[in-house]
């Protein structure tokens, strides 16, 4: 079992660790192991991190809820061949010392996973990966909040204007993020600076990428292609 918490003091020979992300079942599987052999790991900047093995399992731990297998080790080992055969790798990697590279990238595959696959995630997950590993990209993607993760519509940081029509114009510069109804609504509701202020929010910036893979605004005629209007 793979716990993580944060140290809080040491006195003498003792050493007090803050579980606040431990649940009541892993509680009592810990009193029943009172006085049994740990291990502690302690990060030396050139491995992966603890907080980077922290999202690693919460992760797996929200698809091995999905998938139904509810066996987390089985489930680490077949997103780990997944990954493997994604970015044709013949080694096998371990979480507990691999590099701070190959964290990164297997959390980014992981989160494209869950996204892909429409995995729910718990809000205490979601804090965990916010605004890292490419979260925000992956986001407008797939039409997830930035600030939850439900399902979203694309929101200009920015307001376009009276009368310019949002489907003419370029976008390329404007920042735009994903927000569900309710932080959607949320926005117009406390005003935009607020809002970001609150939620911790810059918005992605939109580049040439960003505008076709959202199909935003003039991207066909900025990509040379025939524009078919339906407007009368």
């Amino acid at each position: 079992m793979q716990l993580f918490g944060k140290i809080r003091r040491i006195f003498h020979h003792y050493l007090i660790i803050d579980l606040n992300d431990v649940d009541p079942p892993d509680r009592r599987l810990i009193e029943k192991n009172i006085g049994q052999l740990v291990e502690v790991r302690f990060d030396d900047g050139r491995h992966i991190t603890a907080d980077q093995r922290r999202k690693i399992y919460a992760m797996i731990g929200e698809v091995d809820r999905w998938c139904g297998n509810y066996i987390p080790e089985l489930t680490k080992s077949q997103l780990k061949r997944m990954y493997a055969l994604r970015k044709g790798l013949y080694e096998d990697f371990s979480l507990s010392d691999c590099s701070i590279e190959t964290a990164s990238r297997f959390i980014e595959f992981l989160l494209a996973f869950c996204f892909e696959n429409n995995v729910p995630f718990a809000s205490r997950t979601v804090d965990a990966i916010r605004e890292q590993y490419g979260w925000d990209i992956q986001c407008l993607k797939f039409h997830r909040c930035m600030i939850c993760g439900k399902p979203a519509d694309i929101a200009h940081v920015h307001a376009v204007g009276i009368g310019r029509n949002r489907n003419h114009i370029s976008h390329v510069g404007n920042s735009v993020m994903a927000l569900c109804r309710d932080h959607h609504q949320e926005q117009h509701r406390i005003g935009i600076t607020t809002f970001m202020q609150k939620n911790q929010l810059k918005g992605v910036r939109v580049t040439p990428e960003i505008a076709e893979m959202l199909r935003l605004g003039n991207w066909r005629t900025e990509q040379g292609e025939p524009i078919i209007s339906t407007e009368e």
